[in-house]
């Protein structure tokens, strides 16, 4: 017999002592208020079949608050014999004097008032534009969850004992996500196709039938009888009945780590659904299940379709926020273990908690479902039950779900490293004996290539390349089509006797337009091409950018038969030198430089046959280029009349300026169509000829730069002094860099004589100051002089470098005066 408190009338004076120190935890809702006109009259308090204080769970569920005593008129029974589930008469509501009577909804509200309705105890909890932390870390609750994990922890003493938790979670997720005709006709939802899984594939559970038995009697017993109707302290925990079966159940799968626990639980969960729903299905067409319905007192309920389907239809969005979490625990498990911080063991017992307690009210809502009254609908403290904790757990699952991101970056980014660190060895410390094991590491997981143009093009394997020479072509989409025009018209027998090329395209992010181009590209490549490069794995990437200075521009790395790494980009000898270059070693470069004179032949070789035509019949070639019209109209006047003039015959050739743009093409249109010249074919061929007298500047840099490491600085500085063919590469850069125009004449082997445009105009124009001077030095020795006489003695000369060349050098000469230029950096982006 439960003691009962007398609280005496006036004078107020202190009640008996209770030597047991209980303390009533139960929540006074508008039921349990004792009529303020019946104050001699000791009602029993309504017994609570759902959570006490949805609401402000972190402050009632979990943590005893001072309930401030009732006034001395009012009576507290406390009878043993009403039980949860019992039938109690309501009495009409009258409020509680410590109640602030605001309005209606104030008086029905749960929420302590301490805490307001954008606190961790408010209504909905965080509003979604609070950030659910504090001082900059994550929190879901106060300081009562921690009391409330380390109460969990305790039941938490795992002896590796494991089994395959995602299985068994499929099939409890299908449980959940089952369709009932029955039941769910009236939803607006698609109603989805019927699947039916044999789970042969899926491990016997029978190891954890009894358990699940167990866990599903712990909890309907629990949910049904009501457990401990009045709370008690304990380490300053309310233990409120459902508490309290959390913490029974947690007993339970104690041995199990923290996701079998969970996967157990909702196995539980999924039996009694499951058993549920079978009886909706089959309770129209099947006597047993008539008769278990009728025992179950079932009928009634799948008579009110209504009700019925808007109970369930709330408990499964309870269920998928469970199994979401409980997927987001399992991933977390299958992290490396040192991966595992504390980021994420910190919160995980109380996200446990959550879901065991969550399962308990899903339970209660279906075990509930017999003692609905006719047309009941869900009362506003059921949902707000239901949507309260599904707001609680899509918090923790968000946050953890943010931290396993973040670990699996680290990891990514650690298999990253390691794979780069192994392909940095694979090509610069281990010796191989053919070059196909190395393609096999970089190229990895890719196994197949490409080779063949159109219909003839076929599958191969990596292995086709073994003992052969290779040339990796590297770029991306985008910067790739003047190198492969330049290619296809390089790409002859004498080519593929000597080496192979093979296309690997680059990309950082791969999308359907980047497969698309790549198939519209490699589909006429006569040369070998990689095949599924979007598989490409990260580190391979990277190795190539960082170790073989891939950036914008495509590069050519050269391979030996052994997989010796030749060159890391062979481009500018190829443009210079093309198979001569072979087989594109440093000591090769040292030798073509050596034997190479620097004349006008070597300056447009393999740009444009016309004009060597030219210069073998012995004529005077004049290279120019710019982009003022008017210039250009004068220019090739001026010379038209000195040749006349002097009796020399003479071949213009106009070479547009570097990187052309569209905007060149007008100009080569009008040039043809006056006829004032000729020009080279096409704008492909002017970005060759200039792309050119790049390579062979970066060529003689690289030749420098050893040079340098060798005899040091001063012996580097020396040695470009004395490079006469690097000056005059240079004064060509800054010429084609500029939009003035400018001229270069030359014969064969002769002198080669070079102007900006201005001057050189000018030179032109005085040509009977300096004619007198050609029977005695020649045509091209009299011009140079007098060019010479003419030099302004303020100039301005621009040399515009591509940062993607690689070599960028700390002092560049002017061609003019000697000097050191300053350096600038330029960004540009120039779309025509």
């Amino acid at each position: 017999m439960a003691q009962r408190f007398q609280l005496n009338p006036k004078p107020f004076t202190d009640p008996p002592a209770d030597h047991l120190n209980r303390v009533s935890l139960i929540p006074r809702s508008a039921e349990q208020k004792l009529a303020a006109d019946n104050l001699g009259d000791r009602r029993p308090l309504a017994p609570r079949t759902h959570e006490d204080k949805p609401f402000g769970e972190h402050s009632d569920a979990l943590h005893h608050h001072n309930v401030a005593p009732p006034p001395h008129n009012k009576v507290m029974d406390h009878d043993p014999e009403k039980k949860t589930g019992s039938v109690v008469p309501k009495t009409p509501h009258h409020p509680h004097p410590s109640e602030d009577l605001h309005d209606a909804n104030s008086r029905h509200s749960l929420v302590p008032r301490s805490l307001g309705h954008n606190s961790l105890g408010g209504r909905f909890g965080p509003g979604k534009n609070q950030a659910f932390r504090r001082n900059g870390r994550p929190m879901f609750s106060l300081s009562d969850d921690r009391v409330m994990a380390d109460r969990v922890l305790k039941t938490h003493s795992p002896d590796m004992v494991f089994f395959d938790v995602k299985s068994l979670l499929s099939v409890a997720d299908d449980i959940f996500k089952s369709y009932v005709p029955s039941i769910d006709s009236s939803s607006s939802a698609s109603k989805p196709s019927v699947v039916f899984k044999d789970y042969a594939d899926h491990t016997s559970f029978e190891t954890f039938a009894e358990l699940i038995d167990q866990i599903t009697c712990e909890i309907e017993c629990k949910c049904l009888h009501g457990g401990e109707s009045h709370g008690m302290m304990t380490s300053g925990i309310h233990l409120d009945s459902r508490n309290t079966t959390t913490f029974s159940v947690l007993s339970l799968v104690s041995k199990y780590r923290w996701d079998a626990k969970l996967v157990l639980v909702l196995a539980a969960l999924a039996v009694k659904y499951g058993v549920f729903l079978l009886l909706a299905e089959t309770y129209a067409t099947n006597q047993l299940t008539k008769s278990l319905a009728l025992i179950k007192q079932l009928p009634s309920i799948f008579s009110r379709q209504n009700a019925l389907h808007q109970r369930l239809d709330k408990t499964r969005v309870l269920m998928q926020d469970m199994v979401d979490l409980t997927t987001t625990i399992i991933r977390i498990y299958e992290l490396p273990p040192h991966h595992i911080t504390a980021a994420f063991t910190d919160h995980i017992p109380t996200a446990v908690y959550w879901i065991v307690r969550s399962v308990l009210i899903c339970v209660s809502h279906i075990s509930g479902a017999s003692g609905f009254k006719q047309d009941q609908v869900m009362s506003f403290m059921e949902v707000s039950e239901i949507h309260e904790n599904s707001e609680r757990l899509r918090k923790i699952n968000a946050y953890l779900l943010e931290q396993l991101n973040k670990s699996h970056l680290t990891i990514e980014e650690g298999i990253v490293e390691e794979e780069y660190q192994e392909l940095i060895q694979t090509f610069t410390t281990i010796i191989h004996v053919d070059v196909v094991p190395p393609l096999l590491r970089l190229l990895r997981p890719i196994d197949f290539l490409y080779h063949g143009a159109g219909d003839s093009k076929r599958r191969v394997g990596i292995n086709v390349l073994t003992q052969k020479h290779v040339l990796l072509l590297v770029s991306d989409l985008e910067n790739i089509e003047k190198e492969l025009y330049i290619l296809e018209s390089l790409y002859t027998e004498a080519w593929q006797q000597s080496f192979e090329i093979l296309w690997v395209p680059v990309q950082d992010i791969w999308t359907d337009a980047h497969d698309a181009k790549f198939e519209s590209l490699h589909s006429n490549m006569r040369w070998y091409v990689l095949g599924e490069p979007r598989k490409l794995r990260r580190a391979a990437v990277r190795f190539v950018r960082e170790w073989w200075g891939f950036k914008n521009r495509p590069i050519l790395v050269a391979l030996d038969p052994k997989g010796q790494v030749m060159s890391t980009n062979a481009f500018p000898m190829v443009w210079i030198w093309q198979t001569f270059a072979y087989p594109f070693t440093t000591a090769r470069e040292h030798d073509l430089w050596s034997e190479q004179e620097w004349n006008l032949e070597f300056l447009i070789d393999g740009t444009d046959p016309h004009s060597l035509n030219q210069l073998v019949d012995g004529k005077y070639i004049c290279v120019y280029g710019g982009e003022d019209m008017q210039w250009i109209r004068n220019f090739t006047s001026l010379w038209r009349t000195v040749a006349k003039a002097a009796n020399i015959q003479i071949e213009m050739v106009y070479v547009g300026k570097r990187n052309p743009k569209n905007g060149i093409q007008p100009i080569i249109n009008t040039i043809r169509d006056e006829n004032l010249s000729h020009t080279l074919p096409d704008l492909f061929q002017i970005w060759f000829f200039w792309a050119r007298v790049e390579s062979m500047w970066e060529s003689k840099q690289r030749m420098l730069k050893a040079q340098r490491t060798k005899g040091g600085r001063q012996g580097f500085k020396e040695e470009e002094e004395k490079d006469l063919v690097l000056q005059e590469i240079v004064a060509l850069l800054g010429f084609g860099g500029e939009g003035d125009g400018w001229g270069l004449v030359s014969k064969t082997a002769d002198l080669m004589v070079r102007a900006k445009g201005n001057l050189f105009s000018q030179g032109l124009a005085e040509f009977n100051e300096w004619e007198v001077n050609i029977p005695a030095h020649g045509f091209l020795k009299a011009l140079s002089d007098h060019l010479m006489m003419r030099l302004p003695p303020h100039h301005c000369t621009r040399f515009m470098l591509p940062e993607t060349s690689g070599i960028i050098p700390d002092e560049v000469e002017c061609t003019e005066c000697r000097r050191t230029m300053e350096k600038y950096y330029l960004y540009q982006c120039c779309l025509e």
